[in-house]
C-alpha cells in the first residue's frame, strides 16, 4: 500500500498502523470551542474519543505509559528514605543557611539537571527517596521509558528502536512541525509542555491564554496534515485542566506554630498535596490536630488513598495526605526557591509573572472529581469507535498497543477503547 497518498477523507487512515501520541499537558476541554480550537473543536465532533479521569498527582505520564496505577510503578512524588546517621561533610553543609544550599543545588540543577528537587534543604532532601521521571525522561527517554520501576511501558513493549519520544516546551509549537509524524517509526510520542506552562502563570489573562490555545490548535492541524501525508495516524492526549487560584495557604506558618522540632516529623510539600511521616507521638497529635483544622484542603485516610489508586503499603508515601481543594494551593512549597524564581522569570517569557508574584496563576493536581482533573484521549481517524465514553489513565497505554496492532503485556490492568467501526 502507498504509504504516502493522502486519503480523500482527511479523517480516515488506510496505512499500515503507525502512530503519533501528542501528549499536550493541560490541554482543558473546557476552553476548546469552535472560534478558538476550531481544529480540535470539530475533531472532538467527528472523531472517536474518550473523557479521561485523573488522579491528584502532578506526574501523570509514568501511570499513562505503563498501564498500571502508581503503587505498581513507584511514581507518586517523593517516598521516605532509610535514615542513616549524617557524615561530618553533611553536618557542616547543614550549617549553611537555607537559601545558600538551596540556590547551590539549583546550579547544579541547571548546569546538569543532577539534583532534583533542589528547593528542598539537604538536611531535609536526604529524607526522600526521588521516584519522580520528569526530569531524567526528558534528559535520558531511551533509558529511562521502556520500564519505569519495575514495569515494562508502552515505549517498551512497541520496542526502543521502532518508538521514539520527544519532549517540547517551546514557546511556539509549530517550530515543532516536520520533526515529527513521518513515519520512520511506530510509534512517536510528543510530550508538548508549553500550553501547561503559560496556564500556570497567565490564567488570570483570558486573552493571553486564548491566544495560546489558537496556537496550538494550528500546531495540531498542521500536524494532522503532515501525519496524513506520512500514512500515520495521530492521536491527541491531555491528561488534565487548570483552575484559576484564588488563594494560597501558608502549611509551613501552621507548622511553626506547633512548637515541634524538625526531626520529629518529615514533610513533602506540593502546590495541592502535602504529606507526612511521623518521628513521635507528639508530631503525630499535633499535626492531625492541624490538619483537622486545615481550611479548603482534605484529608485522605487509608481507605481513601485505595479508592483513589494510591493504597501503598506502609506509609512509605506518606503516613498522612492532604489534598487542597480547587483553586487553592499550598505555598511556600517545596518547589519554590526565591533565586530560581527570579531566574526562572526573566529568562523564560512564558513564566515572567513570577517576577511580580512567585504564586502559579492556575493549578491541577486535585481530587478526580473537579472538572478541572478531566483529560481525553482522542483517535483522528474515523475507521474507529470509542466502545466507552470515559477511561481511566491506565487505558492510555493498552489502547495504543492495540492500534498498533501489538498485544498490550500481561500485567498492564488498562483496557483498549478504540475498535474498528
Amino acid at each position: 500500500m502507498d504509504t504516502d497518498r493522502v486519503p480523500d477523507d482527511p479523517w480516515r487512515m488506510e496505512s499500515p498502523p503507525k502512530l503519533l501520541l501528542c501528549y499536550v499537558s493541560g490541554l482543558d476541554l473546557r476552553r476548546v470551542d469552535a472560534d478558538a480550537t476550531p481544529f480540535l473543536s470539530g475533531a472532538l465532533e467527528r472523531l472517536p474519543w474518550a473523557e479521561m479521569t485523573n488522579l491528584p498527582s502532578n506526574e501523570l505520564l509514568p501511570t499513562m505509559l505503563t498501564g498500571v496505577y502508581p503503587p505498581r510503578h513507584g511514581v507518586w512524588g517523593v517516598r521516605l528514605a532509610s535514615s542513616s546517621a549524617p557524615t561530618d561533610g553533611r553536618r557542616a553543609v547543614d550549617l549553611l543557611p537555607d537559601l545558600v544550599t538551596t540556590t547551590a543545588q539549583c546550579v547544579v540543577h541547571a548546569l546538569s539537571g543532577g539534583c532534583d528537587l533542589a528547593a528542598i534543604p539537604p538536611r531535609r532532601r536526604r529524607r526522600f527517596r526521588i521516584t519522580r521521571t520528569k526530569y531524567v525522561r526528558r534528559r535520558r527517554p531511551r533509558q529511562v521509558l521502556p520500564r519505569i520501576g519495575p514495569v515494562q511501558s508502552l515505549i517498551g513493549a512497541v520496542g526502543p528502536d521502532r518508538s521514539r519520544y520527544l519532549f517540547s516546551s517551546a514557546t511556539d509549537p509549530l517550530r515543532l512541525l516536520g520533526r515529527m509524524g513521518a513515519g520512520r517509526y511506530l510509534l512517536e510520542v510528543l510530550e508538548l509542555y508549553s500550553l501547561d506552562r503559560v496556564q500556570q502563570w497567565n490564567l488570570d489573562r483570558p486573552a493571553v491564554v486564548r491566544d495560546y490555545y489558537r496556537r496550538v490548535d494550528e500546531f495540531l492541524r498542521r500536524l494532522h496534515a503532515g501525519c496524513r501525508a506520512a500514512g500515520v495516524t495521530l492521536a491527541v492526549l491531555s491528561d488534565h485542566g487548570h483552575e484559576a487560584v484564588r488563594r494560597s495557604v501558608d502549611l509551613r506558618a501552621r507548622l511553626g506554630r506547633l512548637e515541634l522540632d524538625e526531626t520529629e516529623y518529615s514533610f513533602f510539600l506540593e502546590l495541592s498535596i502535602v504529606r507526612f511521616w511521623f518521628h513521635s507521638a507528639r508530631a503525630r497529635e499535633r499535626i492531625d490536630g492541624m490538619l483537622a483544622a486545615l481550611p479548603h484542603a482534605q484529608v485522605l485516610d487509608a481507605d481513601d488513598l485505595r479508592r483513589l489508586h494510591l493504597g501503598f503499603e506502609n506509609g512509605d508515601y506518606g503516613e498522612r495526605v492532604a489534598v487542597a481543594e480547587p483553586g487553592t494551593i499550598f505555598f511556600p512549597h517545596d518547589f519554590h526557591q526565591p533565586v530560581a524564581n527570579w531566574v526562572l522569570g526573566l529568562t523564560d517569557r512564558k513564566q515572567w509573572r513570577r517576577v511580580l508574584d512567585p504564586r502559579q496563576r492556575s493549578n491541577h493536581g486535585y481530587l478526580p472529581q473537579h472538572p478541572c482533573e478531566r483529560g481525553f484521549l482522542l483517535l483522528a481517524d474515523d475507521g474507529f469507535t470509542a466502545t466507552r465514553n470515559r477511561i481511566e489513565l491506565i487505558d492510555v497505554a493498552p489502547s495504543v498497543l492495540s492500534l498498533l496492532g501489538l498485544e498490550p503485556p500481561a500485567e498492564m490492568r488498562g483496557r483498549p477503547v478504540f475498535a474498528r467501526s
